[in-house]
């Protein structure tokens, strides 16, 4: 399932201010931030993830292994077309400190403004079925390997880079934004070699 952005819609900058209004209380749960961003479609709930899994929050135990499991739920979901994300209850429980998210959706903003300037629709072929497949496999596979490397430093961070770059491409329609995330993925087995 391919999913297009509206006209004059800035995907990035809004799943960031999406999120960080979802925000509320001491503590947020993955339950919490699904309601705000599972209301228009699947892709934010594919970037936030990728996007945290970079931030200085991978380093909490177990929060990189959530991640996981939510980006390869997730990516799995869209495939298959469903209309209603399905999650684990144990997963919807799960919290963060609110203050902890605020202060990366803050880091977010600037990086995600630059998402927005820079892609645009080209080399469509690459974000249409059948080929779309391709990078959807992708990110459902990077998401199930997540727990396996939380223990190793930066691999799922690494992951999370090569996420982002695939979900923003499918999403705003930019197939050359998804080949440099298909090339990069292709470099991830060397690369995790090295550092494994």
């Amino acid at each position: 399932m391919t999913e297009q952005p509206p006209k004059g819609y800035n995907p990035a900058s809004d799943v960031v201010d999406e999120a960080h209004a979802s925000l509320h209380g001491e503590n947020v749960t993955v339950c919490e931030v699904v309601e705000v961003l599972g209301t228009t479609s699947y892709t934010p709930l594919l970037l936030m993830p990728a996007l945290a899994v970079i931030s200085p929050l991978s380093g909490l135990p177990g929060f990189t292994t959530i991640c996981g499991i939510l980006i390869a739920a997730v990516a799995l979901q869209q495939m298959m077309g469903r209309e209603r994300l399905w999650l684990p209850d144990w997963v919807q429980r799960r919290s963060v400190g609110t203050d902890r998210i605020r202060t990366v959706m803050r880091w977010f903003r600037k990086p995600a403004k630059w998402l927005d300037l820079v892609t645009r629709q080209r080399l469509s072929i690459l974000v249409r079925p059948p080929l779309v497949l391709i990078p959807q496999v992708l990110v459902l596979l990077m998401g199930a390997a997540m727990p396996l490397f939380e223990l190793v430093p930066f691999t799922s961070s690494i992951m999370g880079v090569v996420i982002t770059i695939l979900v923003m491409g499918m999403f705003t329609g930019d197939g050359l934004l998804v080949l440099g995330g298909l090339v990069a993925a292709a470099g991830l087995p060397v690369g995790l070699s090295v550092m494994i």
